[in-house]
């Protein structure tokens, strides 16, 4: 079966994460279960059914999390792949654990290592990241914000047009900005948007998702071009959408 080596006190024990999992499923009445941790990019969990069994793949950036945050896990990720509600608070421990700095800490350097859509080179082929932080930085935040990672990222825009992944401080920005085409004012109102959530995290207002409040928007107008920035931003994922179901890609 498939275990873990966790040291506490001094002590090396051998742990089972088949058996959280197990319990789990049979106190469901879903049948039975196994996990084991398997190695992704990111911070990702996979299973299969076969008749009465259920696998599952734990992300291996959770191989040192405590025994209860794994029990936490296993109630998060059986009933998700059967569909059912969650018992109130049984989730709590394993999101308040991938949320937190000392997780990422531990673990930040292997997920940047990982990251196959990442480029960490700030300088792309058309613009400067670093550039355009420093300006937007300087002109909305008074140069308060310490740098953060700062990333290109190649994924569908209709997906995402940049994150803001606190625990570890990275700044991550869609290349399809990385273009003269798209004016740079639009690729600052991204990093503006941003370094919004960022202040967010430095000031403790840290929410279980990441929410757009009508205080957030109310800041996101503050832009000075912003009703032009999200008219683009708008065509640019409504044209990725249109060209995809053509079979080719947008420009950039």
């Amino acid at each position: 079966m498939p275990t873990r080596v966790i040291k506490r006190l001094g002590h090396t024990f051998a742990v089972d994460i088949s058996e959280e999992f197990d319990s789990v499923a049979q106190e469901l009445g879903v049948g039975h279960a196994t996990a084991s941790f398997g190695k992704f990019s990111e911070l990702k969990h996979t299973w299969r059914r076969t008749g009465t069994r259920t696998s599952f793949r734990v992300s291996d950036y959770l191989d040192v999390a405590p025994q209860e945050v794994i029990e936490s896990l296993a109630w998060y990720l059986v009933t998700r792949a059967f569909d059912v509600t969650c018992p109130e608070n049984k989730a709590e421990r394993y999101l308040e654990y991938v949320r937190s700095d000392s997780m990422w800490r531990l673990k930040g350097p292997e997920y940047l290592s990982r990251a196959r859509s990442l480029c960490l080179n700030p300088l792309g082929k058309q613009r400067d990241l670093l550039a355009v932080f420093n300006y937007v930085n300087s002109t909305y935040f008074k140069g308060a914000i310490v740098n953060p990672t700062l990333a290109w990222t190649d994924e569908s825009p209709a997906t995402r047009l940049g994150y803001y992944f606190g625990p570890i401080n990275l700044l991550a920005v869609n290349s399809v900005f990385d273009s003269e085409r798209v004016p740079r004012y639009v690729l600052e109102f991204v990093v503006y948007h941003e370094l919004l959530h960022h202040v967010d995290a430095e000031s403790g207002r840290r929410t279980k998702r990441v929410h757009h409040t009508k205080r957030f928007r109310e800041q996101e107008r503050r832009f000075t071009s912003w009703a032009d920035a999200e008219k683009w931003l708008s065509r640019l994922v409504s044209e990725y959408r249109r060209t995809k179901n053509r079979g080719s890609v947008p420009r950039a």
